[in-house]
């Protein structure tokens, strides 16, 4: 291993290359993301270095010798990855087919058909090599049961490869780490271990490879189409795992290499046509990484997954993107569709050491044609929530409250996802110059409620105050929402009126999120909340629920509340109503107590800081500064910090800096908890 190249400072520049700008360009979309090359990062982030010893699996793209990109589905014990340098991932683990795999072996070994092993042992030592000879990889790495997803990719070293055994299956390598970003929960199924025994994988037909032609590279069957098992895999499916390519070592290593990505949808989103797969691409993020490597190299992998019963379909082929009408056509109501004509094949039954039950489905799946069904409760999607106020705090932020059809329950901190579909006037376009961010809008929302509960359930017992089974059912529920410029949702609802002869009413798909007030592990608990302009709203709903339920939340909380100008704060009398102790209980130490400081980082002259200090002044609890956060202000401001739960929220970039503050003080990272959802 390099440790020049390890050490090294890596320049974060603009990282779309040719063929991401080109797709951006075609669907105008460019102006939208062109700025946005520092979410990617040439390392691991603390989070994420702490993030992949918990994983189970590791998904990863590598190249065979003919440069054929192929998903591997990696397997272990906690553990089996860590990540000693922020560039370095070490995998050191044993793929042994699991139980499943070894009853497959011993019935084709009966049939007389060999079963090929997974393609990564072969291309970790004979794929194709670059200068150097270091070979290019892309993974994924993916909580099933948290929707949790960071992507990352980089080199193989000649050096790192400590042990590669197809023969017991031992492998045992160091990935250098060239780039890494954090995917949104998307599309991604929530899946839980299945501990019962793994089912008998079916007999296999003596012969039935007899007739075969092999290729005399890989020594597996030449494709010439798929067979039954595989087609019923494909079809099974609520995920795929592609691995994409645009190698030019002419250019930056960070724009140059792989990708491997999930995609997602309700079982039945790919299928299967003659010799191709085809599956829509839903909206993303924009970046167009995947479909970007394709418009320059057309080779990919896809990887299917059977988690009943532990099989894998691992194909490689050739991919053509396709869009607007000629998406249609090939795939109903999709905007893009991604048609890959498969060269080659590996079918490995039961060779997963373990398997996995579907929990629930992304509620941000389209309904796919033919399969109008959903496998998630029906009590979620039949919720309607209608608009029955509308509380003006500034020029672009409202607070919006809505009524809903069915009691629904939730935490404090929590967010609620809308569905505004049916004011989706555009329609499926090609191109949309008008409105270029509608071409892939989904018109699902998710915003954080900025109410709480009405206290706790009596029935609620020992349950964690964090889960929602301990809250009161609630009838409505409000969300703190800023106009967006160019949103097309936020506009809308800033633009309403309630009107109770023309009620707006929008179905409510679900609640959820895992940013909540922490559980009290002591009386009081101290916790710091750190929050950024409308990263304010999951505060202002934890801190209600807290002061609802009084001694049963005894909850010491410092605020550090960072804002433009006041009017930037959005809280008004928020402030007053949040602070302020509670009638009949002041001086009680088994209430929940808030301090705020407010820091006020727009320019003030003298004359309007006063104001704002004697309007501050006012207001019990708070106190203002006028600057930017930094690690000594926030030292000052709360003295225990290192003793107290961290809570931080706002926009990407403010949340960063405070990170980098954070760790100047050695606050432990397992101290810190975000709100990262991006939906």
């Amino acid at each position: 291993m390099s440790t020049e190249i390890l050490d090294s400072q890596v320049t974060l520049h603009d990282r779309w290359h040719s063929g991401e700008r080109k797709l951006q360009d075609l669907l105008q979309v460019r102006e939208n993301v062109k700025n946005h090359s520092s979410i990617f990062r040439p390392y691991l982030t603390t989070q994420m270095q702490d993030f992949v010893p918990d994983l189970n699996y590791f998904f990863i793209g590598t190249l065979d010798e003919r440069g054929r990109p192929w998903v591997s589905f990696l397997t272990g014990r906690k553990g089996f990855m860590n990540s000693p340098h922020i560039r370095l991932l070490e995998i050191k683990t044993r793929l042994e087919g699991g139980a499943g795999g070894e009853r497959h072996h011993k019935a084709a070994a009966a049939a007389q058909i060999s079963t090929p092993p997974d393609p990564l042992f072969h291309n970790l030592t004979k794929g194709e090599t670059l200068s150097g000879g270091q070979r290019k990889w892309g993974g994924v790495a993916l909580d099933f049961t948290n929707r949790r997803r960071n992507k990352m990719n980089g080199v193989l070293l000649p050096d790192d490869i400590l042990q590669v055994d197809e023969a017991t299956g031992e492998l045992h390598v160091l990935l250098t780490v060239e780039q890494t970003i954090g995917n949104c929960p998307k599309y991604i199924t929530i899946r839980e271990m299945d501990s019962s025994e793994p089912q008998d994988t079916p007999e296999l037909e003596a012969g039935a490879s007899a007739s075969q032609t092999l290729d005399e590279n890989s020594r597996r069957p030449l494709f010439k189409g798929f067979d039954s098992e595989q087609i019923a895999i494909v079809d099974q499916a609520d995920c795929l795992f592609i691995a994409s390519r645009f190698i030019d070592e002419s250019i930056a290593d960070q724009t140059s290499g792989m990708d491997c990505n999930h995609r997602g949808g309700n079982p039945g989103f790919a299928r299967v046509n003659g010799n191709q797969i085809v599956f829509p691409d839903y909206s993303g993020n924009r970046f167009f990484n995947t479909l970007g490597n394709i418009i320059n190299d057309e080779r990919v992998g896809l990887l299917f997954v059977n988690f009943g019963v532990g099989d894998t379909l691992q194909v490689t082929g050739r991919a053509q993107i396709l869009i607007g009408k000629d998406a249609q056509d090939a795939y109903p109501h999709a905007q893009r569709v991604v048609q890959v004509t498969v060269e080659d094949s590996i079918l490995r039954p039961g060779s997963l050491p373990f398997r996995m039950r579907t929990k629930e489905l992304s509620p941000y799946n389209p309904i796919t044609p033919s399969h109008q069904q959903r496998v998630i409760d029906k009590t979620a999607v039949s919720v309607a929530a209608t608009l029955s106020e509308i509380t003006v705090h500034t020029n672009d932020i409202r607070t919006f409250r809505f009524k809903v059809s069915k009691p629904i329950r939730y935490t404090p901190g929590q967010y609620a996802v809308l569905d505004f579909g049916a004011f989706n006037t555009l329609g499926y376009r090609h191109m949309a110059p008008d409105n270029p961010q509608s071409l892939n809008d989904d018109y699902i929302r998710t915003w954080t409620i900025s109410s709480a509960p009405p206290g706790l359930s009596p029935s609620s017992g020992d349950a964690k105050r964090s889960s929602p089974g301990a809250w009161n059912e609630a009838s409505e529920f409000a969300m703190t929402i800023k106009r967006k410029p160019g949103g097309a949702i936020s506009n809308l609802l800033h633009d309403l009126s309630p009107n109770p002869r023309k009620p707006f009413t929008v179905p409510l798909i679900c609640t959820g999120g895992s940013f909540v007030l922490p559980d009290p592990e002591s009386k009081p608990s101290k916790v710091t909340m750190i929050s950024g302009g409308i990263g304010s709203t999951p505060f202002l709903s934890m801190i209600r629920g807290a002061r609802q339920v009084l001694t049963e939340y005894p909850v010491d909380i410092q605020w550090i509340l960072s804002a433009t100008f006041l009017e930037d704060a959005l809280l008004g009398d928020a402030l007053q109503e949040l602070t302020v102790p509670l009638t009949g209980h002041a001086g009680d130490k088994n209430q929940p107590t808030v301090s705020v400081t407010l820091f006020l980082t727009g320019r003030h002259t003298p004359e309007e800081a006063a104001a704002v200090e004697a309007k501050v002044a006012l207001i019990p609890g708070v106190k203002i500064q006028f600057g930017r956060v930094d690690h000594k202000k926030l030292l000052a401001s709360v003295p225990d910090l290192e003793e107290r739960q961290v809570l931080l929220c706002g926009p990407e970039p403010f949340m960063d800096a405070v990170k980098g503050h954070l760790e100047v003080l050695r606050i432990p990272s397992q101290q810190i908890l975000t709100e990262e959802f991006n939906f």
